[in-house]
């Protein structure tokens, strides 16, 4: 009798996460590929750069991020920065790839109408990750 009472608790848990990381599986893709031996100490503030700065830095990984359809552009890019800030990076040189789908007329077979489905962006940006250098002197 005591252990069907610790089992009911047990197979909650699971369940509950089971179902936490399924929601997981459509969110941000990331892929991390190291250009320094370096190892950093993570950062707090990371900076968003669309072109190389014109100050000294080092590369250190280029990180490629992707989600679903539909997907708000911001997470990945938050996802990508959060990255880059746990591998010491001071800035991020980001790249927007993102991709739209146009809006589409579909004829909806079980009804006999068409139907418009609307357009999507598919959300895909690539992001090297620098670590500023001292000033040349």
């Amino acid at each position: 009798m005591t252990t069907s009472y610790l089992r009911t608790p047990l197979l909650v848990a699971v369940a509950i996460t089971a179902i936490s990381l399924g929601g997981c599986a459509g969110g941000p893709q990331l892929q991390v590929k190291p250009l320094s031996a370096t190892h950093y100490t993570p950062t707090s503030l990371v900076t968003t750069l669309t072109a190389p700065p014109q100050r000294p830095y080092a590369p250190i990984a280029e990180i490629d991020g992707s989600a679903p359809a539909g997907t708000a552009p911001a997470q990945v890019v938050a996802a990508i920065t959060k990255r880059a800030a746990e591998l010491g990076a001071d800035a991020i040189i980001l790249h927007n790839e993102s991709r739209s789908t146009p809006a589409q007329m579909q004829f909806n077979p079980s009804g006999g109408l068409y139907q418009n489905t609307p357009g999507q962006v598919t959300p895909i940006f690539s992001a090297e990750a620098i670590r500023w250098l001292p000033a040349a002197k």
